[in-house]
């Protein structure tokens, strides 16, 4: 066993340093991801938020006397409806069918590390805890 481990620790060593940039840059993707869906919530909010107010305001001005306040709160609901509805697209463009969902590159590598170790030493019986353990997709692959 201590053979193997000096014949294995060369390639667990040489990919250490891989693996924390991977993580880095499939945090970084995560948290850009995140920071967008969150960017766009917020303005989807609080543009609704507001146009709800409006519409409220819409209601009170129509019960007044006056050319043009109704036409005025009426294009500013208007406004932010739209403002509403690009922030909501602008939320959902984060979620795109083709990007790889977050960390799926770190567990792809993982189990190609996995197999390149039990292939350095069949005995140790690496390849058939790494398939075991390995979380099986949604799609079933």
């Amino acid at each position: 066993m201590l053979e193997a481990l000096q014949r294995l620790a060369p390639a667990v060593l040489r990919h250490l340093i891989a693996y924390g940039e991977l993580l880095c840059e499939e945090a970084g993707d995560a948290l850009r991801q995140s920071r967008r869906r969150a960017l766009g919530l917020a303005v989807t909010v609080t543009a609704g938020v507001m146009a709800l107010s409006l519409a409220c305001v819409w209601a009170i001005a129509a019960s007044w006397d006056g050319p043009n306040r109704l036409a005025v709160v009426g294009m500013l609901c208007f406004s932010f409806v739209i403002v509403a509805l690009a922030g909501a697209a602008y939320a959902r463009g984060a979620v795109q069918p083709g990007r790889p969902v977050p960390f799926e590159r770190l567990r792809a590598e993982w189990q190609a590390d996995m197999r390149e170790l039990a292939q350095l030493d069949p005995s140790l019986g690496i390849l058939t805890r790494a398939h075991a353990s390995a979380p099986q997709s949604l799609n079933g692959d």
